[in-house]
């Protein structure tokens, strides 16, 4: 058969001889496409609380507490990625994360480290260009704890040795406790262990009217437990006769899960003494 030139047979025979593309019955180019790629992901939000073990809430700062980290884990992949959102914002948007179902786990972390964890959500669907959004999240902190304290004068011959022996001359020791939001007085009763020089005893704080207790010297340990996990300013003098002449305002968190604040309050002379 011979082909007219400019005919739409010869038009046909000349398109695939030079591309391998066919004509179609219109006459037109087949659609150019291209591979479709996974879809968009999406992202999800989360709200959590903080209680203690019976149920009442607590603030972040009260236990030290700092991120909230969640485990995102896509069941059809191996391993996990994790989000971290700070303690304090009690809720939080993810970064964007691949279309699938996931499993999401939680932790409380804190200035005592791991503070509580909160039980698993499963069959969680992140879906395309959308924000899921989880069921809400409470964790539960044992909020108290302890202290062992010492002060110390820094002088050689120690809180309670005489001036004329290079000690700080101290004759007596008064003690307040407050809770640093709010000012509230916190009426802990320390033991005081017995040192080389001076013997046990113990101190009941009651900051509107402080006690004067004998000097403590800096061999002595104060220790309390069940104390609320708070922020705290402690208020420590040491009396020369009837005069303050040693101080220190210091403050510190007493951290949660019965853990033990450990510190050395060191206490400066004051002008005039």
């Amino acid at each position: 058969m011979v082909l007219a030139p400019g005919s739409w047979v010869t038009r046909c025979a000349l398109v695939v001889g030079s591309s391998a593309a066919a004509c179609g019955d219109g006459g037109g180019f087949p659609d150019a496409r291209l591979p479709e790629g996974p879809p968009p992901g999406g992202t999800f939000s989360v709200a959590w609380s903080v209680t203690d073990t019976g149920g009442g809430g607590l603030s972040c700062t009260r236990i030290g507490g700092q991120t909230v980290t969640i485990s995102v884990h896509n069941i059809n992949v191996a391993g996990a990625d994790t989000e971290v959102f700070g303690c304090g914002s009690l809720m939080g948007t993810s970064r964007v994360f691949p279309v699938g179902k996931y499993e999401m786990s939680y932790e409380l972390f804190g200035s005592a480290g791991l503070l509580a964890t909160a039980p698993k959500q499963i069959d969680v669907v992140i879906e395309s260009g959308k924000d899921t959004r989880l069921d809400p999240v409470s964790f539960a902190v044992e909020a108290v704890g302890g202290m062992a304290l010492r002060f110390n004068t820094n002088k050689p011959g120690g809180n309670c040795g005489a001036i004329a022996a290079d000690g700080a001359g101290m004759t007596g020791t008064t003690i307040a406790l407050t809770h640093t939001a709010g000012g509230a007085c916190e009426p802990v009763t320390f033991d005081v262990a017995a040192g080389a020089t001076q013997p046990a005893g113990s101190y009941t704080v009651n900051c509107a009217a402080p006690t004067v207790a004998p000097c403590i010297e800096n061999d002595q340990v104060l220790t309390v437990s069940g104390v609320p996990s708070d922020q705290y300013l402690i208020r420590v003098r040491g009396l020369v006769g009837g005069t303050e002449c040693w101080k220190t305002d210091t403050g510190f968190t007493v951290p949660p899960l019965m853990k033990v604040l450990m510190q050395t309050l060191t206490l400066t002379k004051q002008n005039g003494c």
